[in-house]
C-alpha cells in the first residue's frame, strides 16, 4: 500500500521541487557579476521602428515624440493604426509619423499588426527592425543601443521592459511592478547567465532585418513575445536581454484593466506552456540545451499559480502522511521553502524601489485580485486579444 501511495503522490511532490528549485536558480543567478557585454562598436545602419496602435489616439503622440528623439535621419517611424476607430491614424501623422492602416476585425492581435508593418518595410528594407508598443517610452540612449547590440550580435535584442505603477496607485499595484521586474530583470538576467539568452517580454525588442523578414508573426496568440521567442531559438538566434537599455511603461490604471492585462499574461504564458514546453523538453532531452532551458523557464507557471500549487500540495500530502509516506510533505515543503526564500531575496536586492516596505500590505489585495484573472470574467478575456483598459474608457 504505501508503496502505490508513494508512486501516486512522490512525482507531483517532486516536480514542485523541481520547479522551485528552477526559480530560485534564476533567481540567484541575477546575482553574480554580469559578464562581460559584447561589444556594440561599429556602424549602427538604420533602423525602423514599428508601433502598434489599436485605439490609442490619447497617447501614442506621447510615444512617437519620445521615440523621435532617438532615431538618426536614416530611421524611419511606422505607426501600424490596427483596427481602429479613434483618431490613432489623425494624431500619429500630425506627430511625423509614418501610418499605415489595418483593418480586419476577424484577424485582432498585435502579431497581426507587426506582420503588416514588416510586410510594408519589404520594399526598403532597414538594417533593423524595433518593435514597440504604443504606451512606451525609451530611456535615453536606448534605441542606440539595442540597435546597434543586434547588428553586432546578429541576434535579437531585448530592452530591459519595466512597468510602474500609476499615479494615485494603491500599494497592490507595487506589488504588482515588483512581479513584472521579478520576471523581465531578476529571473531573465539569471536565466542569461545560466542559458546565454533570455526571453523577449513583448517592447523593446531589436532584430537585424535577415531574422525577422520571414519569420511569421501574424498570429492570434495574445503572448506573441513568447511565440517569437521560441521561433527564434529554433532559428538559432536565442534572444539577448540588454539591461543598459531600459524601456518604461504604466500598469493599467482600472480594475478592470489590471485584471485584463493579467489575464492576458498569465493565461497566455500558462497555454503557451501546454503547448510548448513538452516538445522543448523534448528536443532539450536530445541534446538542444537552449530548448531545455527555455522549457524550463516556461514550466514556472504565474507566481499566484505556483504558489497555490505548493499550498495544494502540503495540504494534499497530509493524506499519504497518515499512511507514514513522508516524501511528499517533505518535498513541497522544501519547494515552499525554497520559493519564499527566493521570492524575499529578489525583493531584498531588486525589489525595494518597485516595492517599498510600506506597500507590502498590499499583498493581500494583489492575491484577492487574482480571483478575477482566473475567474470567468479573467479566463473570458484571454481567449483572444483585448486591449487593456487604460481608464480612458476605449
Amino acid at each position: 500500500m504505501s508503496f502505490l501511495i508513494a508512486l501516486v503522490f512522490v512525482p507531483p511532490a517532486l516536480a514542485l521541487c523541481a520547479l522551485a528549485l528552477v526559480f530560485a536558480a534564476e533567481v540567484f543567478a541575477a546575482f553574480a557579476q554580469d559578464p562581460a557585454r559584447p561589444a556594440d562598436e561599429g556602424e549602427r545602419g538604420d533602423a525602423a521602428i514599428v508601433i502598434p496602435a489599436h485605439n490609442e489616439g490619447a497617447g501614442v503622440v506621447a510615444t512617437i515624440e519620445n521615440v523621435r528623439t532617438q532615431m538618426t535621419a536614416n530611421d524611419r517611424l511606422i505607426v501600424v493604426a490596427d483596427n481602429c476607430s479613434d483618431d490613432t491614424a489623425e494624431q500619429a501623422r500630425a506627430a511625423g509619423a509614418e501610418v499605415i492602416e489595418r483593418t480586419d476585425p476577424a484577424r485582432r492581435g498585435k502579431g497581426y499588426a507587426l506582420q503588416f508593418g514588416v510586410d510594408h518595410l519589404r520594399a526598403d528594407a532597414p538594417s533593423v527592425v524595433v518593435f514597440l508598443d504604443a504606451d512606451c517610452r525609451m530611456a535615453a540612449n536606448a534605441l542606440d543601443r539595442i540597435v546597434r547590440r543586434a547588428r553586432v550580435m546578429n541576434r535579437p535584442v531585448q530592452a530591459l521592459y519595466l512597468m510602474a505603477p500609476p499615479e494615485g496607485a494603491d500599494a497592490k499595484a507595487a506589488i504588482s511592478a515588483f512581479a513584472w521586474l521579478l520576471i523581465n530583470d531578476v529571473r531573465m538576467s539569471g536565466m542569461q547567465k545560466l542559458a546565454g539568452f533570455s526571453r523577449l517580454t513583448g517592447a523593446g525588442m531589436a532584430f537585424p532585418w535577415p531574422l525577422i523578414a520571414y519569420t511569421d508573426l501574424a498570429s492570434g496568440e495574445i503572448v506573441e513575445d513568447l511565440a517569437l521567442t521560441i521561433k527564434m531559438i529554433d532559428a538559432g538566434a536565442a534572444p539577448y536581454l540588454d539591461k543598459s537599455a531600459v524601456v518604461t511603461s504604466v500598469l493599467a490604471s482600472s480594475d478592470k484593466g489590471a485584471a485584463t492585462q493579467r489575464a492576458r499574461w498569465e493565461h497566455g504564458s500558462l497555454n503557451m506552456a501546454r503547448k510548448m514546453a513538452p516538445g522543448l523538453f523534448a528536443k532539450g532531452l536530445s541534446g538542444d540545451r537552449k530548448a531545455l532551458a527555455m522549457a524550463l523557464d516556461l514550466a514556472i507557471p504565474p507566481l499566484t499559480v505556483f504558489a497555490a500549487l505548493i499550498a495544494a500540495g502540503v495540504a494534499l500530502s497530509i493524506l499519504p502522511a497518515l499512511f507514514g509516506v513522508l516524501a511528499p510533505m517533505k518535498l513541497c515543503l522544501w519547494a515552499g521553502v525554497i520559493f519564499v526564500a527566493s521570492l524575499v531575496a529578489a525583493w531584498a536586492a531588486y525589489g525595494r524601489e518597485a516595492a517599498p516596505p510600506e506597500a507590502l500590505s498590499g499583498v493581500f489585495g494583489y492575491l484577492v485580485s487574482k480571483l478575477k484573472v482566473y475567474g470567468e470574467e479573467g479566463r473570458r478575456s484571454a481567449e483572444g486579444w483585448t486591449r487593456t483598459d487604460r481608464g480612458d474608457g476605449k
